[in-house]
């Protein structure tokens, strides 16, 4: 099991359906979660109530948790173990915000990990701490307070423990729909899908008909929204990222320079990085990569912003402009009007005064789609 979504859940019932079915002995869930959300939880814990068949959790493998709502499916559980180096706990409820809840919401989940411990024969003391302290157990503390039922290295000594050693072992993994809908709920891709998505919509906005860059950021830009909807998500943190790309393309496409609009850009970037998931719930995205990602879309609008300004100066030394003060010859006479060649290009010119064919001339300045010109002396 990984984080707890509506794609658990519902992996968990098709797991529990077919060991009806099939008159399993038991059924062995590996445990390993960060947490999740509070309803796909409960809708867990209730099958597991429910099931005829006996359900194992097994917190696996070392280095494993079964954090925050994950406590609550180890405590339901028929049989609960552990692996070595193991941790559960720390189940104080938040909002989907990250930010702590009321007084009724934490007695009403201190009161239902109380139940829980308290009908599995569990340890409602220490059950009810993980909510309303945020206790974390290790794997020997939670079998020294009872709060699961053995510490086992492998699947292999949890079955001896059980006495299923010689039973047939059945192995159910997730559908290739299920992983597919599981992966994309991984904190660390939904962050990465956002941020692509809105820079392939960035890309496409700033060059019309590039097409590929839209569709492929707007398909990301969904997936992601997709990700978060079922996360713990802190909304704050999403508004704070999408303020970063604003500012950085109100920098880039209306007033081009490194300059207030930039660093205000690259400010929330990076505190909505910080802020996306909710910290209480397990859910973070590593430092490491919220740094890559800043430093990288930092780097590239910088790059983007010096490109255009090196075009925005470009423009000036170009077409007209570029030829004021610059001599030509006339091509035919100027009375006052007539082409003249300047730099190779063919231009319609007015003189101050009359210019014969094959004299020089200044440009003075333009006037409309005509040069103004005048002779040149010596």
């Amino acid at each position: 099991m990984g984080i707890i979504t509506p794609v658990l859940e519902d992996f968990v019932e098709r797991v529990l359906d077919r060991a009806l079915s099939e008159k399993a002995q038991a059924v062995l869930f590996l445990l390993d979660t960060p947490g999740g959300l509070e309803e796909s939880m409960r809708n867990i814990v209730r099958r597991i109530l429910q099931s005829s068949v006996p359900v194992v959790v097994y917190v696996h493998p070392q280095g494993a948790r079964a954090a925050s709502a994950g406590s609550f499916i180890v405590l339901a559980a028929h049989r609960a173990f552990m692996s070595p180096n193991t941790t559960i706990g720390a189940a104080h409820p938040v909002t989907i915000e990250g930010e702590k809840v009321g007084e009724k919401i934490v007695n009403d989940m201190a009161s239902f990990a109380r139940s829980l411990a308290e009908s599995r024969n569990r340890n409602p003391e220490i059950a009810e701490k993980m909510v309303r302290e945020s206790l974390s157990l290790t794997e020997q503390e939670a079998y020294t307070q009872q709060v699961v039922d053995g510490v086992f290295a492998s699947v292999e000594e949890v079955l001896e423990a059980l006495h299923m050693g010689g039973v047939p072992v059945f192995w159910v993994e997730m559908s290739g729909k299920e992983k597919f809908l599981q992966l994309l709920v991984n904190p660390n891709l939904a962050y990465i899908f956002l941020v692509l998505g809105i820079l392939g919509l960035i890309f496409e906005l700033s060059n019309p008909g590039a097409v590929v860059p839209g569709v492929f950021g707007s398909i990301l830009l969904l997936l992601s929204l997709y990700a978060f909807s079922l996360l713990p998500t802190n909304w704050s943190g999403i508004v704070l990222l999408l303020l970063g790309f604003l500012f950085l393309a109100l920098d880039l496409f209306v007033t081009p320079g490194i300059g207030v609009l930039t660093a205000g850009g690259i400010v929330s970037l990076l505190l909505g990085s910080l802020m996306v998931f909710s910290p209480q719930e397990g859910i973070r995205i590593p430092l490491g990569l919220i740094f890559a990602v800043t430093g990288s879309v930092t780097a590239f609008f910088v790059f983007a912003l010096f490109m255009a300004l090196r075009a925005h100066k470009q423009r000036v030394t170009t077409g007209v402009a570029s030829i004021i003060g610059k001599t030509g010859i006339a091509r035919e006479d100027l009375v006052p009007e007539g082409f003249i060649v300047v730099d190779g290009e063919l231009w319609w010119a007015r003189a101050k005064t009359p210019v014969r064919k094959g004299e020089r001339v200044v440009i003075l300045g333009k006037e409309g789609a005509m040069l103004l010109v005048e002779k040149k002396e010596g």
